[in-house]
């Protein structure tokens, strides 16, 4: 039997996590939360700016949680889960936000993807203010918030011809898709019905790596090694599209000894072994 992840595994990693994050560092940030981006009520985000920024205009990284498209909250446990992420970027001199979108079964695709746009586009408007460069912009999702991020970069359909207008993605685990003749033929989950629709035959579509097309934004990919397989295939399918359209290797890394959710759990306490990759790859582009 491979990895498995459920509610008790979930339970034992944020038990795990959550006295690492109450110590971890924090001085020097300032938040300011709960900012509309919309009109619907989980249009928010939260805006961690450092304490003393640096001359000059900062990056700016929008992170996006899972949540499997009909769940999930920007700040579960305020300070300490998913709040961590921005922490971290604030912390070494990006602008880092956190926010929420709207949900599945009322809201069905793509209006995950949507609305990773309509907070990009707020931030362009906004970003200033907070000291952040309007013009680097980088969407940062882990599960659903990834597959969201994903189709807002990589869709045309979704994005419009005016393109994504972010500088880089950071796509931690997303499930780029529900099924795929050369690489999975399991059955569908519920969750994935409430948010693409009954009508299977119509899901292909929906599925950003097969839009990835040349002129795509700078993509980092992060997996783990103790995920389920539901969870490790749409990255690879990603990686594949990416390769074939580069020619070359994408930002990637795969973490040992790491479930769906420790991944970015991890970040910014004693034992982060992500962080830095990412905050090279955000430098590295600005």
């Amino acid at each position: 039997m491979g990895p498995v992840f459920d509610d008790e595994v979930l339970k034992r990693t944020y038990a795990l996590y959550a006295p690492l994050q109450k110590q971890a560092p924090k001085a020097g940030v300032v938040a300011q939360t709960d900012i509309a981006y919309g009109p619907d009520a989980r249009h928010r985000l939260d805006v961690f700016v450092p304490e003393r920024p640096a001359d000059g205009l900062a990056p700016v990284v929008v992170f996006f949680h899972g949540g499997g498209y009909v769940a999930g909250e920007r700040s579960p446990v305020p300070g300490v889960i998913y709040d961590n992420v921005p922490t971290f970027f604030a912390r070494h001199g990006v602008i880092g936000v956190n926010a929420t979108y709207r949900l599945a079964p009322a809201h069905r695709w793509p209006s995950g993807g949507e609305d990773v746009g309509r907070a990009v586009a707020w931030l362009r408007e906004n970003a200033q203010r907070f000291g952040g460069d309007p013009g680097r912009i980088f969407v940062m999702g882990h599960s659903a918030g990834a597959t969201h991020a994903a189709t807002w970069a990589f869709m045309r359909g979704v994005h419009g011809p005016d393109g994504p207008g972010v500088a880089g993605a950071i796509l931690i685990s997303g499930v780029y898709a529900a099924l795929h003749p050369g690489y999975c033929s399991d059955s569908p989950r519920p969750n994935q019905f409430a948010y693409y629709g009954d009508d299977v035959t119509r899901w292909a579509a929906m599925w950003p790596f097969d839009h990835v097309r040349p002129g795509h934004p700078p993509t980092f990919i992060v997996m783990s090694d103790l995920e389920p397989y539901h969870f490790t295939w749409p990255s690879i399918a990603l990686l594949d599209a990416l390769v074939k359209c580069d020619r070359k290797m994408p930002a990637f890394r795969l973490l040992a000894n790491h479930n769906h959710v420790s991944s970015v759990l991890q970040i910014n306490c004693a034992i982060d072994d992500l962080g830095f990759d990412l905050l090279a790859f955000v430098r590295g582009r600005t």
